[in-house]
């Protein structure tokens, strides 16, 4: 049986404040983890080496994928707000900056439109981009099919290092960073610039929900503006780096915004002291990879977060029982939230259960 909405909204409101929980804040996605697969308007692009165009993405054929997933989650206990988001999948910020995209069995690939750091200098951005247009498109047709139930937020974009190092490679990336640093601050400024802008334009078209917005794709409800990045290729600098070239990039990503977070994966823990000394930076997002067989050998980094005086967001993935009992009996009663992929409503209410239970 669904939560009411008011119960929800309590209950993240006392996530983001801090307060006492009697269990993590829970909230339960049905998709599958290559979430592209999860829109059925995307099966004939979903092959090795489709060359994609953003007038192939025909908004009106993803709504009804959109409905289905709203109403999949009216028969699960979340604790969090559903959000539809412009197509996760879609590698919108390299796109937008010029990469080619291209279909693969199971998700979309970005490929490098740069092919020395020097070629950066010509890095800009438009809002005319089609790929710029179409994310807006989503937002105002999801905004329509809405009307009211559910917010429309942003899905996964990938912040400076990860963009750039898509635009020109990785290894590009590296040498760019150890060569060529004022070129790579510019462009990652570009990024930024970029992101800020089009999550503005978003804001002008989508609508308030219940007084607030939700953290996209981790669909968690603020009461108040979110913008949320992600950070993967971080892992591949050093803490001197995060402080030469990220935390300016951090500070003016979290600027004008109360709700901000960051997605990090346990390869980049390394950066976790600079990333827990950004003020403006609300949550830390720490995703349990699939590699990640003992669940406690994150708990140290995920205490840091919550003792720093940072929310954290625990996912997206599967989680076990016992997974759930470590997590209940070792970590913080507070500041805490769970992201939990599961099969089915019976399964989310049997996780459900087991949590009430043993909280």
């Amino acid at each position: 049986m669904s939560i009411p909405i008011e119960e929800r909204l309590q209950l993240c409101r006392d996530f983001w404040n801090g307060a006492e929980q009697k269990h993590p804040l829970i909230v339960f996605r049905m998709d599958e983890i290559f979430f592209s697969k999860s829109f059925r308007a995307l099966d004939p692009y979903l092959h090795m080496g489709t060359k994609m165009t953003a007038d192939m993405l025909d908004v009106p054929k993803f709504l009804p994928d959109y409905e289905r997933m709203y109403q999949e989650l009216l028969d699960v206990p979340n604790e969090g707000i559903f959000s539809a988001d412009p197509c996760t999948g879609i590698p919108w910020m390299e796109a937008i900056l010029g990469a080619s995209v291209e279909g693969t069995n199971v998700s979309f690939v970005s490929h490098p439109c740069f092919h020395d750091v020097e070629e950066l200098d010509g890095l800009t951005f438009s809002r005319e981009n089609p790929w710029y247009q179409k994310y807006l498109e989503f937002s105002r047709e999801l905004t329509k099919l809405s009307d009211g139930r559910f917010p429309v937020a942003q899905p996964i974009l990938r912040g400076v290092t990860d963009t750039v190092g898509s635009l020109m490679g990785q290894q590009d990336l590296v040498w760019g960073i150890i060569d060529e640093p004022e070129r790579m601050i510019k462009a990652f400024d570009v990024v930024v610039d970029t992101q800020r802008a089009l999550i503005e334009d978003q804001y002008k078209i989508t609508k308030p929900f219940h007084g607030g917005y939700n953290v996209g794709f981790y669909h968690v409800w603020a009461p108040g503006k979110v913008f949320w990045f992600q950070e993967d290729l971080a892992a591949l600098l050093s803490p001197q780096h995060f402080e030469q070239f990220l935390r300016r990039t951090y500070n003016r990503y979290c600027e004008g915004y109360d709700y901000t977070a960051v997605h990090l994966h346990p390869t980049a823990f390394h950066h976790l002291d600079g990333i827990m000394s950004i003020e403006g930076l609300k949550a830390v997002q720490i995703t349990n990879d699939a590699n990640v067989t003992d669940i406690e050998t994150l708990f140290p980094a995920c205490k840091r977060v919550i003792e720093g005086g940072k929310r954290l967001m625990l996912g997206m993935g599967s989680f076990s029982k016992e997974d759930l009992d470590l997590i209940l009996r070792k970590l913080p009663r507070h500041s805490l939230e769970l992201n939990i992929l599961v099969k089915s409503a019976d399964h989310a209410k049997e996780l459900m259960d087991y949590i009430v239970h043993h909280s």
